[in-house]
């Protein structure tokens, strides 16, 4: 049921973010239309331009270990209300799904005590790329 509740929030909230304005017109992965392969195209046409007006070219990389790990939930909630302006029911309810999670470490039979989980997305979600795009949002911003 979680997974078809997801789907149907996925579907309402993409084309509003998308409506906002605040996405990053860089953001290539978890966008319908986007992909690795359409971010290396650009890239590479880029470079190419570049090269063909006699421009310097620097190509910065960012790789985050762990990303969807690393969100700060209240960053990300702060993120969604203010950049794009989520509000009221929506955003209590993705505050309930972000928030207040437990884990827990099992290897074979054996398993570590549960303790709260203060950052990240829930593993596997439908939502999870969504919010970490929108998580990350300001970067292209930096970029650009």
């Amino acid at each position: 049921m979680s997974k078809i509740l997801e789907r149907l929030i996925l579907r309402r909230l993409r084309p509003h973010v998308s409506a906002a304005g605040n996405f990053s017109q860089f953001q290539s992965a978890y966008r319908v239309g986007h992909s690795t392969e359409t971010a290396v195209l650009k890239v590479v046409n880029d470079i190419v331009t570049s090269a063909c007006d006699q421009q310097t070219t620097i190509l910065l990389s960012l790789d985050i270990s762990s990303a969807f790990d690393s969100i700060s939930h209240r960053i990300l909630l702060d993120r969604l209300h203010h950049d794009f302006g989520i509000r009221g029911t929506a955003l209590s309810w993705l505050r309930s799904f972000v928030s207040n999670r437990k884990q827990f470490v099992a290897v074979g039979a054996h398993q570590s005590s549960s303790t709260d989980s203060t950052s990240g997305v829930p593993p596997g979600s439908v939502l999870g790329p969504l919010l970490f795009a929108l998580y990350i949002a300001p970067v292209g911003n930096v970029l650009s």
